[in-house]
């Protein structure tokens, strides 16, 4: 891994204020007041509730970065911006605007919370930040669901249990490659209703059902064929992960496949990079999360009956481990 240089620290740092100047945009809701068609500094000052000076000077700072585009004294939108960022369009991603909003208020704690440990509590997920996160994690997995269906569709998939499943996005995208697939998606009555507008439209939604409640306490079932357990791992501390492999080990057939998916480790604890920092973010995000290396969860998982273990990689720093009920 190579070292930083004085110059790619410091442009590291810089780039906080980038993303605080699109994250500005994104808070006054710039792409949306925009539209398609564009509109002065001072117009856009009084639509925004934004002092003339510093609406100006925002605008330039935007066409600078290539977030927008302007002519003369008019600023517009460019296509992607429009596309993504503008609640008018179609495929506006509200989930990761949201997200985006709400990340730059959490690492702001940053330095408190590696100064004195965690604060967040269990009650700060409520459905009205979870319905907006589940569309997020909606508009994420376009960057995996097709390869991850391809991966396990390889054996058929057969009664597949989604494991705190958030939209479903991932076992709809298997359900389209095995036709004879169907899915149970289980998680919060919140992201359910969620996976609910997102799904029922779709082909697939005739084969799926629906359990709302806590991962703990709810029924996995009997007899399942496959298991998935995306992006849960990094949520819990090992004694919770491992109780909810206790659980998913009974519910599985012997022979059944368990699919992990998440951003592991190596044992050195600092490669992948993308996975080292998702350990930070879940230090801000989460009572008790953390990443995990492939060994020390093919570990825990081997103590409960598991075995046959099979790593690939997906993108974007995450990976899949498949293990099989013995």
């Amino acid at each position: 891994m190579a070292l930083l240089s004085y110059e790619q620290f410091l442009n590291k740092i810089d780039q906080l204020e980038e993303a605080n100047t699109l994250i500005a945009a994104l808070n006054f809701k710039v792409f949306t007041h925009l539209r398609k068609k564009g509109m002065t500094s001072r117009t856009l000052a009084n639509k925004a509730g934004l002092h003339p000076e510093g609406a100006e000077i925002l605008l330039n700072a935007l066409v600078s970065l290539g977030a927008l585009k302007s002519t003369g004294m008019v600023y517009k939108n460019s296509t992607e911006s429009f596309r993504h960022f503008c609640e008018h369009s179609p495929e506006y991603k509200m989930g990761t605007v949201f997200l985006r909003k709400e990340n730059r208020d959490e690492w702001s704690n940053l330095i408190d919370v590696l100064k004195n440990g965690r604060t967040l509590s269990e009650e700060a997920d409520t459905p009205e930040f979870r319905e907006p996160f589940t569309y997020a994690m909606h508009e994420r997995s376009r960057f995996y669901s097709k390869a991850l269906a391809k991966a396990i569709t390889r054996k058929p998939v057969g009664r597949l249990v989604d494991v705190g499943g958030g939209p479903g996005s991932y076992s709809a995208e298997i359900l389209k490659y095995d036709k004879s697939a169907q899915a149970i998606l289980i998680d919060r009555p919140a992201s359910l209703k969620v996976a609910k507008a997102i799904l029922k439209n779709t082909k697939v939604f005739d084969r799926f059902s629906f359990v709302a409640g806590d991962l703990f306490k709810v029924d996995f079932g009997k007899e399942v064929d496959t298991v998935l357990y995306s992006n849960i791992l990094h949520i819990y501390n090992p004694s919770q992960n491992s109780k909810l492999f206790q659980k998913i080990h009974k519910s599985l057939k012997p022979g059944g496949r368990l699919i992990l998916v998440d951003l592991f480790l190596k044992n050195n604890r600092t490669e992948p990079p993308d996975a080292a920092m998702f350990s930070l973010t879940m230090l801000l995000f989460t009572t008790t999360g953390r990443t995990y290396t492939f060994e020390e969860t093919e570990k825990s998982l081997k103590i409960l009956g598991f075995g046959k273990f099979k790593r690939s990689k997906l993108s974007k720093g995450s990976s899949v481990i498949e293990a099989v009920k013995i």
